[in-house]
């Protein structure tokens, strides 16, 4: 006679590769489940086997997830839940055994009357989860049993844990197509954005800049003289003007980013070049403020690959911004190489930024309130483009400052192209 011990092993062994090959075998959460099901009966005799998800939408709430049974109406279910419901050290802790039959066992069930017990013999409820996350519970209504109890526990249990990592790598595969939607509809939405906002920028761009040209010639007096109040609203009018091009030519720049349509034109482009006629540029307001400008490269650094329209762009936000905020002192742009990265740094003696308004600053349409923030108007958007341009050339923008010790602001760029 052969070892019962060693036909339980065997049995449990094939058990296990079985259902090891059924995670990947199986069609859909039907297809595995009908298997699951078809598997227990040859242990025991069922009169229903149920798989409930205990939270829908972090609500409890029953949601049958399989049943055997079609002719099970949703009231045995429900009684079958409730009975869960009932004894919820099985969903919290480890798993429950009711034996309907057995008249010890009554103090268990006596929340439960005999039209609810619908002639139910024996309720194993084992709780499915996964990496301690509740994913749902196991019900099910046996018969009789065609093997030793501690066997049907073992396969019942064995049952949950196959059970709990399909029904999580359905539920982890769900959110997958889930976020891909999600995101296909995010960049759908950026791609009508873009085109909105290009189509926009054109039909803005005309007026706008027909007003600052207006406004320019109303300055310059070339029909007639203007007292001081009609000069002052010109003034006014040719700043705006100036400010909502800004503001347009910012957004399109913005858009175009977030959508991915922002096309770099890689060159190799000569560093000395590049630096002194960003400086060139902000010359004149620098002197204006008496600041001194300072360029400083490494004698061993020559080239760098760049769209030259871009990372120009990129340095003036950064020149000019120092220039606004410094009232005396010196602007410093410095060019090191820092292993495969180029290091530009833009260092100022201006008034400093305080260390919980930093992370701000990267941040559309934010503007601090000191008292030169409040005298240069900008569109909030310039760093924010600046830090995703230099992003897109696999760089980026950090900043290194003190409240009254001035601030430097370092554009990170590759070596090589």
């Amino acid at each position: 006679m052969q070892d019962n011990s060693i036909l339980h092993r065997i049995d449990f062994q094939e058990t296990h590769s079985y259902l090891f090959s059924l995670l990947e075998k199986a069609q859909n959460i039907e297809d595995f489940c009908q298997c699951c099901y078809q598997l227990l009966s040859k242990y025991v005799k069922l009169d229903g086997f149920v798989i409930v998800n205990n939270y829908v939408n972090d609500v409890e709430k029953i949601k049958v997830i399989y049943r055997n049974s079609i002719e099970k109406d949703h009231t045995y279910l429900s009684n079958i839940y409730n009975l869960a419901k009932i004894h919820n050290q099985c969903i919290n802790n480890n798993h429950l055994f009711l034996n309907f039959k057995d008249v010890n066992n009554q103090n268990n069930i006596d929340e439960y009357n005999e039209d609810n017990k619908d002639n139910i013999n024996f309720l194993y409820i084992i709780p499915i989860d996964f990496k301690g996350k509740k994913i749902g519970s196991l019900l099910i209504d046996i018969e009789s049993v065609k093997c030793s109890e501690n066997q049907c526990h073992e396969i019942i249990k064995l049952l949950s844990k196959y059970l709990s990592i399909y029904l999580y790598q359905i539920s982890m595969e769900e959110k997958e197509k889930s976020l891909e939607i999600e995101e296909q509809k995010l960049v759908k939405s950026k791609e009508n954005q873009s085109k909105y906002l290009s189509h926009m920028n054109h039909e803005l761009r005309t007026p706008i800049s027909a007003i600052i040209g207006f406004a320019k010639m109303l300055q310059q007096q070339l029909y007639g003289e203007l007292n001081p109040k009609q000069a002052q609203y010109v003034d006014a009018i040719h700043q705006s003007g100036k400010y909502l091009l800004d503001l347009v030519s910012d957004l399109l720049d913005i858009s175009k980013i977030e959508a991915r349509k922002e096309d770099l034109f890689i060159e190799k482009i000569l560093i000395t070049e590049l630096c002194e006629s960003c400086l060139a540029l902000i010359k004149t307001k620098a002197e204006e403020q008496g600041l001194e400008l300072k360029l400083k490269i490494d004698s061993d650094i020559q080239y760098c690959y760049v769209d030259q329209r871009r990372i120009k762009q990129v340095l003036l936000n950064l020149l000019s911004n120092a220039v606004k905020f410094t009232e005396n002192g010196s602007i410093t742009l410095e060019v090191k190489q820092d292993n495969n990265y180029l290091k530009f740094n833009i260092i100022d003696t201006g008034i400093g930024i305080k260390k919980e308004s930093q992370a701000k600053l990267f941040q559309p349409f934010i503007q601090l309130t000191t008292h030169l923030h409040r005298q240069h108007r900008g569109t909030g958007l310039g760093l924010v483009i600046s830090r995703e341009l230099a992003r897109l050339h696999g760089g980026d923008i950090t900043l290194i400052s003190e409240e009254n010790e001035g601030s430097c602001f370092t554009l990170t760029l590759p070596l090589s192209n």
